[in-house]
């Protein structure tokens, strides 16, 4: 009887070390499945607006910092390239997107011990590049006695253009002045004496390119 009971005995332990080797060899090959951990993606862009042909860099940041593996930046459903995490972050710098409103997105792929994730959509607006300006200065007088006043007319074209001038002496302000139909003007009593050498710098707009006068010279007795 006794020997009956241990051949029992010992077939329960061979069957419950099979369970467990089997089941030992179903979490090894499942570990994936219960090992896995979220992640979370976000995209941040250096610039909300831009020229068209100029360079924004986009910066893709996963949670957890140890994820490994690659993002890829996306214009709506177009891939605009990838990049390979280091410490949790990768960046893309792109100078190819259209005038236009865009909404970018950053897709982390996961990797073995992470699952993928996708950012929030962020909008860049990339305006169209700027149109050309020249400025042009005139002083009246051209000679004046020192203390009086000289009239500086900066002429801006196209005449749509907005924004301000700033009037040197060298490279000494004199002052500044608001566009309004291509014209900006500051009257200074304050120009040296001698011979002075101005210039007008238009600053530019969203639409129009910053430009610099040719110098001319003043005479102030």
């Amino acid at each position: 009887m006794s020997s009956v009971i241990g051949r029992v005995g010992c077939v329960r332990g061979v069957g419950l070390a099979l369970v467990a080797l089997i089941a030992a060899n179903c979490l090894a090959g499942c570990g994936n499945f219960f090992i896995s951990t979220d992640s979370s993606t976000k995209l941040t862009s250096s610039a909300a607006t831009a020229i068209a042909g100029t360079s924004i860099t986009l910066t893709a940041a996963v949670t957890p910092t140890a994820a490994t593996g690659t993002v890829t930046f996306y214009d709506g459903t177009t891939s605009l390239g990838t990049g390979t995490l280091s410490t949790g972050s990768t960046t893309l710098t792109n100078t190819t997107l259209a005038a236009g409103t865009h909404s970018l997105t950053a897709d982390y792929g996961g990797d073995s011990n992470y699952d993928g994730s996708n950012s929030a959509a962020v909008s860049v607006v990339i305006s169209s590049a700027l149109t050309a300006t020249t400025t042009t200065l005139t002083a009246s007088p051209t000679t004046q006695n020192a203390g009086s006043a000289v009239v500086l007319t900066a002429t801006i074209s196209p005449t749509a253009a907005t924004g301000m001038v700033t009037f040197y002496n060298g490279t000494i302000v004199v002052g500044t002045a608001t566009v309004a139909v291509g014209t900006a003007t500051l009257s200074t009593t304050a120009l040296p004496s001698g011979t002075d050498s101005l210039t007008a710098v238009y600053s530019g707009d969203s639409t129009y390119a910053t430009s610099t006068s040719t110098a001319i010279s003043e005479t102030i007795q």
